[in-house]
């Protein structure tokens, strides 16, 4: 938020920066003590291997000290995730279990902040940066697809929290909370995404034997719950800047519903590969050559993940990340095995959501301060209700 309000008078100033080296530097320090640093300073390898590629082919310093940075965004997950693993696996975590959840309710408080700030006119709309003419979310936090993911994934964390101590009135509450950020935010990924991520909790807990009891109570409250949700959806559609941004985006797509769909990043696509089959050797096409050597030979990068990080980072960089998505869901189902491990069914839920989303809204893998939170959201399989007691 800070960085917003700089940014709208023209001042840049590498605040958020400098705030996220600190935290990765804390958590870094951290994890050295784990079993796992071995594992984080392979990724680490996996994903600084490229910009050093892309120095040596170029020889151009100061677009490897800015790789650099940029390939540091697809560690801010995994380190998070250690970290969190390691504090949840800590004798001492029921000391500082609540000081968790306030860090979850600090978010959500900053959420509701920027996003009531934005309803009121104030900040920079995600496109033109708050002119005349912009479309879309208004705020100071003004990266588009770093809000979305931010509030799904504090959204999931407090859905599973309010089902785990049946809170359920607090959960309605918290539902119809995220749907008006949802609508604040006009993205196609979080309207559809607040929905899934609440239902997360109910779907992972869903016995394989379901009693007629049961059956009935779901088809009341499905029967008087359904229409009510199209009827708010309609009328917040309608209200919210969601059409005029869809209307916008077919005009600049030429009226391609694909395109629309997924905001023009099937073209990007398709020129990403195009000049990464055509502009790179064997080596380079294995480890990369870092982001600031690949946007010079296209307009835009995809921002579809899987192919963001081929293109950027090689077979090598992607190779790195599907092994580390492998390594969660391995670990997500075996610890689901166990009851005490309570959150561990909606972890594989989750972990399914993002990975198809960073495939249709991309920069979720690569999330920064959001990236904690993915991190956190992840690393929550590890939570055992018996170092509560």
């Amino acid at each position: 938020m800070v960085n917003g309000f700089f940014l709208m008078q023209d001042i840049h100033l590498p605040i958020s920066q400098l705030y996220k080296l600190m935290l990765l530097a804390l958590m870094a320090f951290r994890v050295f003590f784990t079993k796992d640093f071995l594992f984080f300073l392979v990724l680490l390898l996996a994903f600084q291997i490229a910009p050093l590629g892309g120095l040596i082919k170029s020889g151009n310093f100061l677009t490897f000290i800015e790789d650099v940075v940029l390939a540091t965004k697809w560690l801010t997950i995994p380190l998070s995730f250690f970290y969190f693993k390691a504090i949840f696996q800590a004798s001492y975590f029921s000391k500082i279990y609540n000081w968790l959840k306030y860090a979850v309710y600090f978010a959500l408080f900053f959420l509701f902040i920027n996003l009531s700030l934005g309803a009121l006119g104030f900040g920079m709309s995600f496109y033109f940066h708050g002119y005349g003419n912009a479309v879309g979310t208004r705020g100071f936090i003004y990266a588009g697809n770093e809000l979305t993911i931010l509030v799904l994934t504090i959204g999931f964390l407090v859905a599973i929290y309010l089902k785990q101590i049946k809170s359920y009135f607090l959960f309605v509450i918290g539902f119809l909370l995220f749907v008006i950020f949802a609508f604040l935010i006009t993205s196609k990924t979080v309207l559809g995404g607040v929905l899934i991520v609440f239902l997360i909790p109910w779907v992972s807990t869903l016995s394989r034997k379901i009693s007629t009891k049961w059956l009935k109570l779901a088809f009341l409250i499905a029967l008087l719950a359904i229409p009510l949700l199209i009827g708010v959806f309609y009328y917040g559609i309608k209200k919210s800047g969601v059409v005029e941004k869809l209307k916008t985006s077919r005009e600049m797509n030429d009226g391609d519903f694909l395109q629309t769909l997924l905001s023009n990043r099937n073209n990007f696509l398709i020129d990403g590969w195009q000049a990464f089959s055509n502009n790179y050797n064997v080596f380079e096409k294995v480890f990369g050559l870092g982001q600031s050597y690949y946007v010079n030979l296209v307009d835009s990068i995809p921002e579809l993940d899987f192919f963001t990080l081929l293109f950027t980072n090689g077979y090598f960089g992607l190779l790195a990340l599907l092994l580390l998505i492998f390594y969660w869901f391995l670990n997500a189902k075996h610890l689901s095995q166990n009851k005490d491990n309570m959150y561990a069914n909606s972890v594989i839920l989750f972990l399914f959501f993002i990975t198809i989303s960073s495939n249709l809204a991309g920069h979720i893998f690569s999330s920064a301060i959001a990236g904690f939170y993915i991190g956190l959201s992840l690393a929550i399989m590890f939570m055992n209700k018996k170092k509560l007691s």
